[in-house]
């Protein structure tokens, strides 16, 4: 049995964060583990669930539109403290394993591993051209044993050839249509969903996710006459309260209210899913997209913004379509109107591999334990 300290920099849970809960679920009968996690909230409720330990080690994210020489100094001082405490907590706990699933954890845990092996989890498509140029000096240091990522896409942001023998792709598991689960209609808790298009985005709310082109996108088939809706399903990101009160003045500016619904996080999606007609995944930073592939389970087909991970869920399972960044808004809601046509239980049928092979929970078992047992 190892001991694993699993650094997370966020106290919210996004795609991110129950994913590493996920690992932690397949971990947890056969190692001791410890989390370090900023703050208590949504995180610290999961762990306590689960009787994981945890440290609090204080803010650890970047304020909003922090950029250039006085986003590099908040970077640094948040580098500098996280490093110097992240030490004193590895010294005293001596794990085995130090397990870093988030963009500043992976720097941060190749610092301070004090000759730790550390393992990586790159979830993300990284938008900062300096933050991949250090991911990929720091991959080839000794104490980097390997490099998980949850899509060939985001596997190959790691070019530095030293990474080579590290990296490993284990897509996310998805859960097989069960027989046992009650699915619950949304419509009937919010009652200006029930419209003949019904919409869903899943994701923190925050820049990166792509909500503005989603209000854009129902705004412009409202104005063609389509009876529409959209479910905007997550919590407010740390520092984006301002970005929530812009989508509101857009919805209010557009006069949707009775078409766009904002739900918060919610723990039940395998339930309400299938309430909807489409999921669209505009976000430009997704690595795998757990959220799209329940729903192509759940015979909802997806639209998603290409060269992403989204896009490899949705071109390996043939269950939705691609759009590009470049796109028009008139062209992305003629792309999507095409995407809720697709027949998603009948490819499946016929195409099957992928989401019930690839990314069965057995097959992503059977490869983390195989990477925290080598």
């Amino acid at each position: 049995m190892s001991k694993i300290l699993v650094w997370e920099t966020l106290a919210k849970i996004g795609g991110g964060q129950e994913m590493t809960l996920k690992v932690v679920d397949v971990l947890k009968p056969h190692h001791e583990l410890h989390f370090l996690i900023p703050e208590e909230g949504e995180l610290s409720e999961q762990l306590k669930i689960r009787n994981i330990e945890y440290t609090l080690m204080g803010d650890q994210t970047m304020p909003k539109g922090e950029k250039g020489f006085k986003g590099l100094l908040r970077f640094l001082y948040l580098t500098v403290k996280a490093s110097i405490k992240g030490r004193k907590i590895v010294k005293k706990l001596k794990p085995d394993i130090l397990y870093a699933p988030g963009p500043a954890a992976l720097a941060w845990s190749a610092m301070c591993g004090n000759g730790t092996s550390v393992i990586w989890h790159l979830h993300h498509m990284f938008q900062s051209g300096a933050t991949l140029k250090l991911l990929n000096f720091l991959c080839s240091r000794k104490c980097v044993k390997r490099i998980i990522s949850v899509s060939d896409c985001v596997a190959d942001q790691i070019n530095n050839s030293k990474a080579d023998n590290k990296k490993l792709t284990i897509y996310n598991p998805v859960k097989a249509i069960s027989k046992d689960l009650v699915r619950k209609n949304i419509c009937e808790e919010y009652t200006v969903l029930d419209k003949e298009l019904k919409i869903v985005q899943i994701g923190f709310i925050t820049p990166t996710k792509g909500q503005r082109l989603s209000i854009e996108v129902v705004n412009n088939l409202k104005n063609r006459g389509y009876d529409v809706s959209l479910a905007i399903i997550g919590s407010v990101r740390e520092g984006d309260d301002e970005f929530k009160a812009e989508l509101d003045r857009k919805i209010k500016e557009y006069s949707l209210e009775d078409n766009i619904v904002f739900t918060g996080y919610r723990t039940d999606i395998d339930e309400i899913v299938a309430s909807f007609d489409v999921m669209f995944v505009p976000s430009t930073i997704e690595g795998f997209s757990l959220a799209s592939a329940q729903a192509i389970m759940e015979d909802v087909p997806v639209l998603s913004i290409d060269k992403t991970g989204c896009t490899e869920v949705v071109e390996k399972s043939l269950c939705g379509m691609v759009f590009s960044k470049e796109s028009s808004v008139s062209v992305i809601a003629d792309t999507l109107l095409k995407t809720a046509s697709i027949d998603v239980r009948a490819i499946k049928e016929k195409h099957p591999d992928f989401l019930l092979s690839e990314c069965s929970k057995d097959n992503f078992t059977k490869k983390i334990l195989d990477v925290f047992s080598a």
